[in-house]
């Protein structure tokens, strides 16, 4: 992954002042680097959830390696939006939650899990881990209320294409939602 390390932009002061934003779209734009990604990650994800039979990806640039991973993995694809995003369904689940700058909401629609899967969360950036947290507890509120297998280290893992050390997100993820950090893949550490 070194070879494509280059191909992420750094931005600061986006998308707001004090911010360096890790621009991956270069990343994507390359046919070679995009398809090398995302075998990897299908690699190390299939080492910790063999059968994953669902990705949870979070929009927006989640969603274009998400794709790929799901069709990689045989798993099927469950989007995870902002809110007002996806169809009002009564199945439709909200949270809100922290960002590194402010605060924002996420839906799902829990009718796409089902009882026995095995789910990577997957989302292009690993900062703090609020967004792939808030979409764990989206799952484990559906968990509590006794729609869903509960979660163990065999049949959850997140995964990321970029992590950004400095910000700790992978402790805090890890610590706040009991998964253990060895089930948290990041292809590139920044």
């Amino acid at each position: 992954m070194d070879n494509f390390q280059h191909l992420i932009r750094e931005l600061p002061d986006f998308p707001q002042k004090g911010i360096l934003f890790y621009d991956i779209n270069p990343l994507l734009s390359n046919w070679k680097s995009l398809n090398a990604i995302s075998f990897s990650l299908a690699e190390k994800i299939a080492t910790i959830v063999p059968y994953a039979t669902k990705v949870l990806s979070i929009e927006a640039r989640g969603f274009i390696i998400g794709g790929i991973l799901s069709n990689v993995l045989e798993a099927g694809f469950v989007p995870i939006r902002k809110k007002g995003k996806l169809p009002p369904y009564d199945t439709l689940r909200n949270i809100e939650y922290q960002l590194e700058y402010g605060t924002d909401s996420l839906s799902m629609d829990v009718s796409l899990i089902n009882y026995h899967d095995n789910i990577v969360i997957f989302d292009d950036v690993l900062a703090t881990g609020g967004t792939a947290e808030a979409t764990y507890k989206l799952l484990k509120n559906e968990i509590n209320n006794g729609k869903l297998a509960a979660f163990n280290k065999n049949n959850i893992c997140f995964a990321f294409l970029l992590e950004i050390e400095k910000l700790k997100g992978r402790t805090h993820l890890s610590r706040q939602t009991g998964i253990p950090e060895n089930n948290i893949i990041s292809l590139i550490v920044k």
